[in-house]
Parts: C-alpha cells; sequence; structure tokens
C-alpha cells in the first residue's frame, strides 16, 4: 500500500498546475497568487493510480444560503454553498467540507480537499504563495515557475518485476469482463501486490479464479 499513497502523493507535471489570485495589492499592479489543481486533474491521478474501480466518492450538501459581504466595494449578497465529500481509496474512507458560489465549485472543491488527505497534490500546500506582476486592465499576470522539485514532474517508474506486470495484466482483463470492482476487493485485501512473494503468488491465483469464473 505504501507504493499506492506515494504514486498519489507524486508532484503533478509543471502544465497541469494552475495559480488563483488570493489578493492585489493596493496599486493593483501586484497580485499574490496560490498554485492549485483542478478536480479533473485528481480524478484523473485517482483512476491512474488506483483504477476506476478502487476509489468512489459520497457527498452531501451541508449549507445552500445567501450572505452579505462587505469589502472595499462595498455591500453585496453572496451565495456559500457548503458540501462534504467522503472520499473512498481501496477501502481507506476519508471526508472533509469544500465551499464555493455554485453547486459544482462546492463539489470540487470538497473532493479536493478530501484528495490532500490521502496525498493527492498536498504538496502545493507547502509551497509559497508569489507576488507577481498584474495588469488590472485586462485582469492578467504572469505564472511564476514552480520550484525544482515541482518541475520535475513524476519521477520515471522503476521496471515492474514480472509477478506484478502479470497480475496488471489480468487486472485489464477482468476490467474488460466488467470483473474490476470484484477483482479491486481482492487487491484491497492484500493491500496492493501482496507484501511477500507468497502474498503476491497467492493474489495471482485468485485473480487467475476469478477470471475463468
Amino acid at each position: 500500500m505504501d507504493e499506492v499513497w506515494q504514486k498519489l502523493s507524486e508532484p503533478f507535471p509543471p502544465e497541469e498546475v494552475q495559480w488563483r489570485i488570493e489578493a492585489l495589492s493596493r496599486d493593483r499592479k501586484k497580485a499574490l497568487v496560490v498554485p492549485y489543481v483542478d478536480a479533473r486533474t485528481v480524478l484523473d491521478r485517482l483512476d491512474r493510480v488506483v483504477g476506476p474501480e478502487g476509489w468512489h466518492d459520497e457527498y452531501q450538501v451541508l449549507a445552500d444560503a445567501e450572505r452579505t459581504l462587505k469589502d472595499e466595494r462595498g455591500e453585496r449578497r453572496e451565495r456559500l454553498v457548503e458540501v462534504k465529500c467522503r472520499l473512498t481509496v481501496l477501502g481507506t474512507t476519508k471526508e472533509d467540507v469544500g465551499e464555493g458560489d455554485s453547486l459544482k465549485a462546492a463539489f470540487s472543491d470538497a473532493l479536493k480537499r478530501a484528495a490532500v488527505k490521502f496525498g493527492v497534490g498536498r504538496y502545493l500546500y507547502r509551497l509559497e504563495k508569489q507576488w507577481v506582476d498584474y495588469d488590472p486592465e485586462k485582469g492578467r499576470f504572469t505564472p511564476p515557475k514552480l520550484p525544482e522539485e515541482a518541475e520535475a514532474g513524476e519521477p520515471e517508474e522503476e521496471e515492474k518485476p514480472e509477478a506484478y506486470r502479470l497480475i496488471d495484466q489480468l487486472l485489464e482483463r477482468l476490467k474488460e469482463k466488467g470483473l474490476g470492482k470484484e477483482a479491486a476487493k481482492i487487491v484491497t485485501k492484500y493491500g496492493g501486490y501482496g507484501k511477500t512473494p507468497e502474498e503476491t503468488k497467492r493474489l495471482y491465483g485468485e485473480l487467475r479464479a476469478l477470471l475463468k469464473g
């Protein structure tokens, strides 16, 4: 399982990381920006690491109301939606609450916050916020570069042992036959590929038996 959590926590390629404005300087010529990834990138990471059958999510709307805000632009009404996400990955469940000005935004925020508890994109929270040049007329800014450790992107994967490759091939065949969920339960029982050669052998045998029916 340690291998799974490590892969979930890997930095994203720089082209998948976006930046959003958190604050503007008084003269509106500088913007304080923070890095983030969108919900679709998080979904792709989950699918790639554990497969579509290896995770599932549940949501609960906690609040959907308007609130009054006061700032330099005056007083205004704003919608605030709060949503709780329960994210289960290979049998382990974690949850968190997200918010936004629409249901879609709140659902996305909740998913990303829950995924962070599995390590997905957690490194982004450790990166420093940065001030960058901002064009108030066009509403644009120059995105900063990520630190070297993030720019490296995903490291090259080491070549898998032959037994692991055979298991992967079996899993693909089981998914094609619509047995992905049953296969995921077996993989979860062994914590991935198995902690010992004997467990790996038993895992392979159970997947073969499932394929043969």
